[in-house]
């Protein structure tokens, strides 16, 4: 397992991490113990939540040299991933985005985007086409979000997207691309999503920030459709 991979998990899981190259390191910001001998117990501990509310921390020593301890630890990293991606999308789940947000204390921008007219799909088309275009736009967002970037099911047909960055301008850009990709790969479908944008900072809550983009999605709804939006105060839900 490449220091690439090693790095794409982590950031993948959700793992802030850091690179010394003084000591060849790899040093997460979080805590998570493991050992060539007890990667199957401390997959059970994980399972049973033995290591939740602490501090987590990865170190891979010799990072240069494809040593034997990466390759120990791929299936663990593979383990863990499937615990925590909604199995239908590949992102997160709505338990684990809840976490993420509950430690989340950087200024982020958060989008809220949901399927247009989903219901007529299932409708349609039956609940496995249904599926297949969840599963297919979770696989376009992944794709196109940064390392530091998360992403996760919010619930049906929703996704909640939240992007380390305080400009709305860029986000907005970067998840029109993401729609515009998903509506190339739809086929006959002619498949499109809505998307509402807000900022996250100190001065407000998760919630207030959810809140904000359900309302700029909202307007989106009501204003065509197959677009996204930057939440302002004229908005009204």
């Amino acid at each position: 397992m490449s220091l690439n991979n090693v790095k794409k998990v982590l950031s993948n899981l959700g793992w802030e991490f850091k690179i010394t190259y003084k000591d060849k390191t790899i040093q997460s910001e979080n805590y998570l113990k493991m050992t060539r001998t007890k990667i199957g117990n401390n997959i059970f501990k994980y399972r049973n939540k033995y290591y939740e509310n602490k501090q987590k921390n990865i170190k891979i020593k010799k990072v240069d040299s494809k040593l034997d301890y990466l390759e120990d630890v791929t299936s663990y990293f593979k383990y863990i991933s499937v615990l925590k991606r909604d199995k239908l999308t590949g992102l997160a789940t709505r338990q684990d985005l809840e976490e993420f947000l509950s430690k989340l204390e950087r200024t982020s921008v958060f989008v809220l985007c949901d399927i247009d007219d989903f219901k007529n799909v299932n409708d349609s088309y039956g609940h496995k086409t249904g599926d297949q275009v969840l599963s297919m736009l979770g696989k376009i967002i992944n794709e196109n979000i940064g390392a530091n970037d998360f992403a996760g099911r919010y619930g049906g047909e929703e996704f909640l997207i939240i992007f380390a960055t305080d400009n709305t301008s860029i986000v907005k850009r970067r998840i029109d691309k993401i729609n515009k990709m998903f509506n190339i790969n739809s086929n006959s479908l002619n498949l499109s999503f809505s998307a509402g944008i807000s900022i996250y900072n100190k001065d407000k809550t998760i919630h207030e920030t959810i809140e904000e983009a359900d309302v700029a999605l909202y307007y989106i709804k009501k204003n065509g459709k197959n677009n996204s939006a930057i939440y302002n105060r004229k908005m009204k839900k």
